[in-house]
């Protein structure tokens, strides 16, 4: 069996056996760091702790762990309307004993607007907390605003290049890989802002031309083509979805 290298951006660590399986070498090279901001994670947890939302959306699996949930916070967070992006952010969650009122069919930023406003048709939120990166855009704020949700955004985290990530990414590229997998826009965009400061973006397209490109989801595909790649986009936006598309390319 040949083994074909896959060069995937994740932030979290993920097990590697199922891609063995199939015949892949996974290599984890994540090409962002999240850091919080202390301020607006602070705002946060005032305002749960306060009541003045009466439901979450949280668009990362990593958002939880950075409100710092002690006991006080999740007893408060068990009784709010709790919405998640995607299957690995519910699981997240799940880990706190936090019960996941919904997650969106397709998990992208603007299903779960979609869903949100939906529920709000239904039965209406006081107010919704939507938990984010401060590198997010814009248009999920302004679909739940023209829904009439009564929403406010918290952006409680950024991110950063990830140095040591990127240098993996880099040297294994110029070793050979079979495919690149990103799983989010920021880990593509990050990396075109890094090299633009050392000349080296036109290469690194280049280069990432030769292979096949895989977007974990029609935002990151979009970020993509923005740079000048074209991407499949997987059906299911997760890890799991990537090895449904992979088990698809051996039948």
């Amino acid at each position: 069996m040949t083994i074909r290298k896959l060069l995937i951006t994740s932030i979290s660590p993920f097990d590697p056996s199922p891609f063995k399986a199939l015949g892949y070498e996974p290599v984890r090279a994540s090409t962002v760091k999240l850091l919080p901001d202390s301020s607006a994670v602070g705002r946060l947890r005032r305002g749960i702790l306060e009541r003045r939302f009466d439901s979450i959306a949280f668009l990362s699996p990593r958002a939880i762990d950075i409100l710092y949930p002690d006991g006080s916070l999740l007893n408060v967070l068990s009784a709010m309307r709790i919405y998640a992006l995607g299957p690995s952010t519910r699981r997240s969650l799940e880990r706190y004993n936090l019960r996941v009122a919904g997650i969106p069919s397709e998990y992208t930023s603007t299903a779960l607007a979609d869903l949100i406003a939906s529920e709000n048709s239904k039965a209406p939120f006081n107010k919704i907390a939507i938990v984010r990166s401060s590198f997010a855009g814009l248009s999920f704020a302004e679909r739940l605003m023209k829904s009439g949700v009564c929403a406010e955004e918290h952006r409680i985290y950024k991110g950063v290049p990830d140095i040591d990530g990127i240098c993996l990414f880099l040297h294994e590229l110029d070793i050979g890989i079979w495919a690149a997998v990103f799983t989010s826009s920021s880990s593509i965009l990050t990396v075109i802002e890094y090299l633009k400061s050392c000349d080296k973006v036109w290469r690194f397209i280049e280069t990432l031309k030769n292979v096949r490109i895989i977007a974990m989801g029609p935002e990151t595909a979009k970020s993509l083509r923005s740079v000048g790649l074209d991407a499949e986009v997987l059906k299911v936006h997760s890890m799991d979805g990537l090895i449904l598309h992979l088990r698809g390319d051996l039948l």
